[in-house]
C-alpha cells in the first residue's frame, strides 16, 4: 500500500533540525518547502536538494506554513514570536504581515480555499482573521475558551465553517468564519 515504504529527503546538515511543517506546490508537486526549528524555511525542487529561503524573516523557527493553491508563489509562515510573512515569489523573499497581530506565537496557518486572500492564524493568543491577503488582522475569538491554538483546518467546501485545536481546552467549530465559536 501506499507510505510503507519512506526514503530520506534531507543530508545529513539537516538531521538535527526539526521539521514543524510542510508545503507542497499543487502545480509543480516536485517543489516542496519546509518549515524548520532552525534553518527556517528551506526548499527542495525536483527532489534535490534543500536550500534555505530566509530573506526578510526575522525568526528562523517556523511552526506553520501555508500555500495560496491557485497561486504557488504566495506562501505564508508563522515564527516564534515575530508573527507571519507573507512571500509572493514562491519563498525567495519575505516580508511581515503583522499590522493587528499582537507578539505571539504563530502555531497554525489556514486559508480559505475559495478567497484565497482570507486566511486565518492560530497562536498563543488566539485566532485571527486576514480578510486581505495578510495586510490586517483581528482577533475572531468569541466563544473559544482557549488562546493557545495549536492547529486550524477550513472546510473545503464551505469555507465559513473552521476548526481550531486548542491546548488543554479541545476542539473548537465556527460556522462563521470565526466570528463564533463553540466546542465541537
Amino acid at each position: 500500500g501506499q507510505g510503507c515504504t519512506w526514503t530520506k529527503l534531507v543530508g545529513a546538515d539537516l538531521d538535527l533540525t526539526s521539521f514543524y511543517a510542510l508545503a507542497i506546490d499543487p502545480i509543480t508537486p516536485t517543489t516542496l518547502y519546509a518549515g524548520t526549528s532552525d534553518q527556517g524555511v528551506i526548499k527542495s525542487t525536483a527532489g534535490g536538494a534543500w536550500a534555505a529561503r530566509n530573506a526578510g524573516l526575522t525568526n528562523h523557527t517556523i511552526f506553520a506554513l501555508a500555500m495560496d493553491s491557485t497561486a504557488p508563489a504566495i506562501l505564508y509562515a508563522t515564527t516564534n514570536g515575530t508573527g507571519v510573512f507573507k512571500s509572493t515569489d514562491s519563498g525567495d523573499n519575505w516580508s511581515a504581515i503583522n499590522t493587528g497581530l499582537p507578539k505571539v506565537i504563530g502555531h497554525a496557518l489556514a486559508i480559505d480555499p475559495l478567497t484565497p486572500t482570507t486566511l486565518y492564524v492560530g497562536t498563543s493568543g488566539g485566532v485571527f482573521r486576514s480578510a486581505d491577503g495578510g495586510a490586517s488582522w483581528s482577533a475572531v475569538n468569541t466563544g473559544l475558551l482557549a488562546t493557545e491554538v495549536r492547529a486550524l483546518a477550513v472546510n473545503p467546501v464551505t469555507p465559513t465553517t473552521l476548526y481550531a485545536g486548542t491546548w488543554g481546552a479541545g476542539v473548537f467549530k465556527s460556522v462563521d468564519a470565526g466570528a463564533t465559536w463553540n466546542l465541537s
